[in-house]
């Protein structure tokens, strides 16, 4: 997701990210793929339309994961 410069959260570029990701996930190479998507911030809908939204049962650990935090990490 590309949400620079949507607020003040996120300060890096799409770009940016991509290439930390490719250098940290080298030994993975041609396993996985990086995409752009659109900033989603809701979901909303007027009538059934053939699909759900369900919500997900995460591990605590991973539920407490923020990315805001490890950006300003990031910054220091």
């Amino acid at each position: 997701m590309d949400s620079y410069n949507i607020n003040k959260k996120n300060p890096f570029k799409f770009n940016y990210v991509k290439k930390k990701i490719n250098n940290e996930l080298k030994k993975y190479l041609n396993q996985y793929v990086i995409i752009k998507i659109p900033v989603v911030s809701e979901v909303v809908y007027g009538r059934k339309v053939g699909y759900k939204i369900r919500k997900i049962k995460l591990a605590r650990n991973d539920e407490k994961i923020s990315a805001t935090n490890i950006r300003k990490k990031l910054l220091i």
